[in-house]
């Protein structure tokens, strides 16, 4: 699975000549590569539910089909790694926080399966500025919600 590989990335260091944000965003353009399975340049919903899925499955390490806040602040594809190495690890922390709040929509703690259906769908949606059933590396990068709310957090 192209998401495994994409994870042992995110172990790698970067350059000390490139910034930690250049690195995060060359790391969003990775993530949109390896989601990309049918290799055409453009994101359908079934290739971003698969990588979702994927996602929630790593993301509950204790298998009970719910994520807690624990488990998804600990879960990041590398971009709290960046964030740690330039001293913004408090903000990235926030920014995790304010991203459970936003998914966890019954405020019961727990992000469970049908919340992260519903947070996957309007992401795409919300990123889709064509509305063309597609997402373009560009409406990911400057759309997708996580990598929205990561980069408002570095005030970028």
């Amino acid at each position: 699975m192209k998401l495994n590989h994409l994870l042992l990335v995110t172990t790698l260091a970067a350059p000390s000549s490139v910034t930690a944000w250049e690195t995060g965003q060359e790391l969003s353009k990775v993530v949109y590569s390896s989601i990309d399975a049918s290799g055409n340049g453009a994101l359908d919903f079934g290739e971003v539910t698969e990588m979702a899925e994927s996602i929630a499955v790593s993301a509950d390490s204790d298998d009970n089909e719910q994520i807690s806040l624990a488990e998804f602040i600990a879960w990041d594809f590398g971009f709290a790694f960046l964030a740690e190495k330039e001293g913004d690890g408090d903000a990235i922390q926030t920014v995790k926080r304010v991203m459970f709040a936003v998914v966890d929509l019954d405020d019961d703690d727990a992000i469970d399966e049908g919340e992260w259906r519903l947070d996957t769908r309007w992401n795409f949606e919300r990123a889709d500025l064509d509305a063309n059933g597609l997402l373009t590396e560009r409406e990911f990068l400057n759309g997708w919600t996580p990598i929205v709310m990561l980069k408002a957090g570095k005030g970028r």
